[in-house]
C-alpha cells in the first residue's frame, strides 16, 4: 500500500504542471519556517496551546491570515470549500477514487496552500492545493481505492498525515484515526506545552499556532477514566512498529510477523 505521505505519481497530477506540482508539493511537507508566517500541515483539532475547543471552523489571526480547521464539510470556510472543489476536480480527472464533499473527514487551510483528507467505507483520498491570487491552481493528489487495512488500527491510534513547518518541529497539524477506547488525544509538544486534539466519528485532528512542537513531541491518549492508553512519538514513521498487530482472525495487518504481537484494533465511521 502507498504511503499516505509519498509523493504522487505523475499521472496523478494536472496536466502540464507535474514538476512544478511535485515540487510545490514536497516543499509544503519540508518547509523551512517563515520568520512571521507559518506553513501548516494537514491536521485537525485544537487551535493553540490548551486553547478551548469550540464547535464549528476554528479560527486564529495570524498577522493578516486566517487559519481554519474543519472536521466535515459542514464546517468549511468560503475559501477552503473552494480548495475543496478543486481536490474534487483533480480526483474525478484521475479517477482516482470516487468521493464527494460528504466523505470530508478532516482539512486545513492556512495562507493560500489547503490540505484535506477525504475518506470512504473502502479507501482514502488526500489532497493539497496551493492557490495563490491571480494563479492557476497547482497541487497533488494521492490515496487509496481499497484500503485493506481500513476496519483496523494499530492500537488506539493512527496517525494518517503529518505537516510541520520546519523539519520534525515546529508548528503541525496532524490527521488520524482513533478507536472507541480514546476519549481525550493530547499532543505533547516536547517543550512542556501541550495541545490537546478534536475527536469525531473516530477520526482526530490537531492544529498548533506559534508552537515549537520538537522532534521529542508525543501523541498519548486517555479512556474515559483519564488512565494513559497510549504514547507514541510524532514523528515517527507511519509504517514503523514495535509490535505487529493482528485482527480478530489472527492475521497480521500492521507491522512483520513476530512473536510479539497485539491485538488490532477495530475501527469504524
Amino acid at each position: 500500500m502507498r504511503d499516505i505521505l509519498d509523493t504522487p505519481a505523475e499521472r496523478d497530477l494536472p496536466p502540464g504542471e507535474a514538476a512544478r506540482m511535485r515540487a510545490d508539493l514536497m516543499t509544503s511537507i519540508r518547509r523551512p519556517r517563515p520568520r512571521r508566517r507559518t506553513a501548516v500541515r494537514l491536521g485537525i483539532a485544537t487551535v493553540a496551546t490548551a486553547a478551548a475547543v469550540v464547535a464549528g471552523v476554528a479560527m486564529v489571526p495570524n498577522d493578516e491570515q486566517v487559519r481554519h480547521l474543519a472536521m466535515g464539510s459542514g464546517e468549511l470556510s468560503p475559501t477552503l470549500h473552494q480548495s475543496m472543489e478543486q481536490c474534487l476536480k483533480w480526483n474525478a480527472q484521475h479517477e482516482r477514487l470516487p468521493v464527494s464533499i460528504d466523505d470530508l473527514a478532516v482539512a486545513a487551510e492556512q495562507d493560500h496552500r489547503a490540505v484535506a483528507l477525504f475518506m470512504t467505507k473502502t479507501g482514502y483520498f488526500t489532497c493539497n492545493v496551493t492557490r495563490p491570487p491571480h494563479e492557476e491552481a497547482t497541487g497533488g493528489t494521492s490515496g487509496e481505492r481499497v484500503w485493506p487495512q481500513r476496519d483496523w488500527l494499530p492500537g488506539s491510534i493512527q496517525r494518517l498525515l503529518l505537516m510541520s513547518s520546519e523539519v520534525d518541529g515546529g508548528d503541525v497539524a496532524v490527521t488520524g484515526r482513533v478507536s472507541a477506547r480514546v476519549h481525550r488525544l493530547v499532543l505533547e509538544h516536547g517543550d512542556g506545552r501541550t495541545t490537546t486534539a478534536r475527536l469525531v466519528n473516530g477520526v482526530f485532528g490537531l492544529l498548533t499556532e506559534g508552537a515549537n512542537v520538537t522532534r521529542d513531541a508525543e501523541l498519548v491518549s486517555y479512556d474515559t477514566t483519564g488512565a494513559e492508553i497510549d504514547r507514541r512519538l510524532l514523528f515517527r514513521s507511519s509504517h514503523e512498529f514495535d509490535h505487529c498487530y493482528v485482527d480478530s482472525s489472527g492475521t497480521v495487518v500492521y507491522g512483520e510477523p513476530g512473536a510479539d504481537c497485539r491485538p488490532a484494533e477495530p475501527w469504524g465511521r
